[in-house]
């Protein structure tokens, strides 16, 4: 998600350069009525970009989210032939407003684009709403993409907690099945990911999720209660940083209990578990890991 900037307001197409402020206006505030004088006036608004490459659809879905008057503003702008799958900025990278909402756990703005016809699983399968919901702890936002049939891997079944699904992704002999899938990256990153890292890669998505019957599932499994699997948001952190950045406390005990490095750093911040508790202001795993010798 990509926040806000002075560039946000102003038109690339110069024929829309007097009124795509008043729409952006628009579509920020709830003026329902001024938007669709707008967009009937000129029917280019409904797919024009910003100078920074946002939609006003995108703009709607943007962080924070909930503006109001979301869902009349949102079926104004469909109803007008907006592109519910456009990509925000980067066309081949960018984010959709689906991700958006999902960043915001934002149910009813999620609902409107699902019923819009905006793939579940996102684009080209790239799972990205549900991994973005999982990422930014929107648990609204995940429960709803699941209750209606996203997809689940051997990470997102693991992230959402669905251990039962957990074996179909193992052959007999204890490998990696390619139903299991392949990395989903929950933020856009150039981070390169080998394939032999998904098991790494579940267990934190075990952990970000917090599913302790997930990660304990994935220990016994054989991941390494120590690995830093890359393709999450360059930090190089081990299963502890996350759990100690996390909301289920008994992972942590799960983690320390399977040899789990108390005072490990991270690559990125040179930063310990205890430290990353500090900074997500997980006070009681804080004092947790400090009692326990954490530095």
């Amino acid at each position: 998600m990509n926040g806000e900037n002075k560039l946000d307001n102003q038109a690339k197409d110069e024929s829309l350069a007097a009124v795509f402020p008043d729409a952006y206006t628009a579509v920020k505030t709830g003026n329902v009525e001024l938007l669709k004088q707008l967009l009937q006036a000129h029917p280019a608004l409904a797919n024009a970009r910003s100078l920074q490459g946002r939609t006003l659809l995108h703009h709607l879905c943007d962080w924070p989210g909930h503006y109001p008057n979301q869902l009349e503003i949102g079926q104004a702008l469909l109803d007008a032939g907006a592109d519910v799958n456009a990509r925000a900025i980067d066309p081949e990278r960018g984010e959709t407003s689906l991700q958006w909402t999902a960043s915001n756990d934002d149910v009813a703005m999620a609902t409107l684009l699902l019923d819009a016809g905006t793939p579940i699983d996102g684009l080209n399968d790239d799972r990205r709403p549900l991994a973005q919901s999982l990422w930014y702890g929107c648990t609204k936002v995940t429960k709803l993409l699941v209750r209606r049939g996203a997809a689940l891997d051997l990470e997102l079944a693991a992230a959402v907690g669905r251990v039962d699904l957990l074996p179909s992704f193992f052959s007999s002999d204890g490998t990696l099945l390619p139903s299991a899938g392949k990395h989903r990256e929950p933020v856009n990153t150039t981070t390169p990911s080998a394939p032999e890292e998904l098991l790494q890669q579940a267990l934190i998505y075990a952990i970000i999720g917090g599913s302790y019957e997930s990660a304990a599932y994935l220990l016994d499994r054989g991941a390494d209660v120590n690995g830093i699997p890359s393709g999450f948001d360059h930090t190089g952190a081990a299963p502890l940083h996350w759990a100690a950045a996390g909301t289920n406390t008994a992972i942590i005990h799960l983690l320390l209990d399977r040899g789990a490095d108390l005072n490990g750093r991270d690559r990125r911040y040179n930063g310990t578990p205890l430290g990353w508790a500090n900074h997500f202001k997980r006070t009681e795993h804080e004092e947790l890991l400090r009692s326990l010798g954490g530095l």
